[in-house]
């Protein structure tokens, strides 16, 4: 076998191990099982998997989204698992808080079992490189399950969503038709980053089961939304910056229909990617090369952003935000993020009706509020930037379940709005907490050059004097800081991102 094999085969043993722990557990005692996952696509991906799992298997379970497992969280778990004799299950989260978990759920005479399956870089470890790293994994078998441990990049090639579609299939090998769940989940975690837009590493896997079980078709395609008028779908790309039509629908418009690409369908809709024949798309890619080249625009940049790989449900509705794989996380982020993640959990499990129908209308709000978010940040002055960082306040316009999503549009947006070369820090004060909300974003060119935001966070809350957790990944991370300290806080960060850069060969190798 090759590396990744192995690995993927030690990661597979792993599973095995918590799946036997699982049931072992419950065999033994009466207890309850209690998934506690988080609310963004891969989360309720995360969730929606283990929930259908167990469904299928006659177990009886209770699903809890949470924004994120802080120090306040476990202690009210803690509590509830005293009194209701609980087995708790953690997805998406809990390798990050696993000192805290153990501190809490088996202290003295509280004995609480529970299981981590997670894909973020463990607590106390700057880098998959730590020496620590195989103590930690040594120490929490079997119930600590993480991609880390065998070299897997829980960063890249496999999400939390991944992980529980592993741990399902090793319970029922029929649970093959989750798989296209799973990627979901990926593709929320922005895990398709290989060569136009693939699955690389363990996530290749699943696609592969997701493939052969006639599940989900892969074709070239062109990058623009399928669900969109057409024309507001290439203005609005942010795979492609075109002088003119970028940002400009109604000039899109026009260049399309000089081109003879009919806009309306019969009935008066206008027509989006999906409804295209191949030769209107073959004409659309054509001519968009050749509107790039009047700009001196490098064709083979435009190329490959503007062909990508496409990832279709095919039991799904055509047009549906459940048709395209690159769509269906949309759907599942505006729900938990808009505290509606019961929804996102139950379209996860498949109802396709009541659940469905209330998180198109949620979709419709939630894009509003995206927009709008967008258009005020836009606003000189909004973002500010230190010597090595910038940063930003959403007021009373972006709430905290929002915040990381517009950090990520930011870093990933081609209109050069934003200096890429520097790391966004994203901060929301939550209504209820005199804390605000931090999620903090970077490039892959900016990580590539030493930058791990994981790390810096958790530094920068230790200079801060700050007994909070904080973690995630090298590119995506995120922490809570009280009001009286963001200041301090984002001062030290800049300072840690610094010293980052400075000395490149410390940090994470890529």
């Amino acid at each position: 076998m090759n590396e990744v094999s192995d690995s993927f085969q030690l990661l597979i043993e792993s599973l095995g191990l918590a799946k036997k722990f699982l049931s072992d557990t419950l065999e033994k005692s009466n207890l309850n099982l209690k998934i506690y996952t988080h609310l963004d696509a891969d989360g309720l991906s995360s969730g929606a998997i283990l929930g259908k799992t167990f469904f299928r298997e006659r177990i009886p379970f209770q699903i809890r989204v949470l924004k994120q497992l802080e120090k306040n969280e476990i202690i009210k778990l803690t509590m509830e698992a005293i009194d209701g004799e609980n087995f708790i299950l953690f997805s998406d989260f809990g390798s990050g808080q696993y000192l805290e978990l153990i501190h809490y759920l088996k202290s003295g005479e509280v004995q609480i079992p529970f299981l981590i399956i997670d894909h973020h870089l463990p607590q106390e470890v700057p880098n998959k490189e730590d020496p620590n790293m195989e103590i930690i994994h040594k120490n929490g078998a079997p119930w600590h399950v993480n991609p880390y441990f065998y070299g897997i990049d829980g960063s890249t090639e496999i999400s939390s969503s991944g992980l529980c579609y592993f741990f399902s299939k090793l319970i029922n090998k029929k649970n093959i038709d989750l798989s296209p769940i799973a990627l979901v989940g990926a593709i929320g975690d922005i895990q398709n980053r290989g060569s136009n837009y693939s699955f690389t590493g363990i996530n290749s896997y699943i696609l592969k089961d997701a493939l052969e079980a006639d599940l989900v078709d892969e074709v070239d395609d062109l990058s623009f939304s399928p669900i969109k008028p057409i024309h507001e779908a290439i203005a609005y790309s942010t795979n492609i910056n075109l002088p003119g039509l970028t940002g400009n629908a109604s000039t899109t418009l026009k260049f399309l229909k000089t081109i003879g690409i009919l806009i309306e369908k019969p009935d008066g809709e206008i027509r989006t990617l999906n409804d295209l024949t191949e030769s209107e798309k073959r004409d659309i890619s054509s001519k968009i090369i050749e509107y790039a080249l009047k700009y001196e625009i490098d064709p083979n940049i435009i190329t490959q952003n503007l062909i990508v790989n496409r990832y279709i449900l095919k039991d799904e509705i055509i047009g549906s935000e459940l048709y395209e794989l690159n769509e269906f996380p949309k759907l599942l982020n505006s729900c938990g993020r808009s505290e509606n993640a019961s929804l996102g959990i139950a379209i996860g499990m498949g109802d396709r009706h009541i659940a469905y129908q209330k998180a198109q209308e949620n979709l419709v709000d939630y894009r509003k509020k995206i927009s709008n978010a967008l258009n005020w940040i836009q606003k000189e002055g909004t973002i500010k930037e230190m010597e090595h960082i910038q940063y930003f306040y959403g007021e009373d316009i972006i709430p905290d379940t929002m915040i990381g999503t517009i950090a990520s549009i930011l870093i990933f947006d081609r209109s050069g709005f934003i200096n890429k070369i520097k790391p966004i820090f994203a901060c929301s004060r939550r209504k209820s907490e005199e804390v605000y909300k931090i999620s903090a974003r970077a490039s892959k060119e900016v990580v590539e050059k030493g930058i791990n935001l994981s790390e810096a966070i958790r530094e920068a809350l230790s200079l801060s004097d700050l007994e909070v957790l904080g973690g995630g990944h090298p590119p995506a991370a995120g922490t809570v800081v009280p009001i009286d300290k963001i200041e301090l806080f984002l001062k030290n960060c800049d300072k840690i991102i610094g010293e980052q850069r400075n000395n490149p060969n410390d940090q994470i190798s890529k």
